[in-house]
């Protein structure tokens, strides 16, 4: 019998570090929206302005 092709084992190495590569992202994507917020360019901001909760309730 010839043996068998061992490429099935090199998969789960690729998802390892696809895995690691979508964490980076994340990690990336964070520390982006945190410096963006520093820096006021923040999208929370805004939105605070334009709550109904902080309006007063017109009678």
């Amino acid at each position: 019998m010839p043996p068998t092709n061992p490429a099935p084992a090199t998969p789960p190495r690729k998802k390892t570090s696809t895995l690691m590569k979508v964490v980076y992202v994340i990690i990336i994507l964070v520390v982006l929206s945190l410096v963006l917020q520093a820096l006021g360019f923040g999208v929370m901001d805004r939105r605070e302005a334009d709550t109904l909760i902080e309006r007063p309730h017109a009678e």
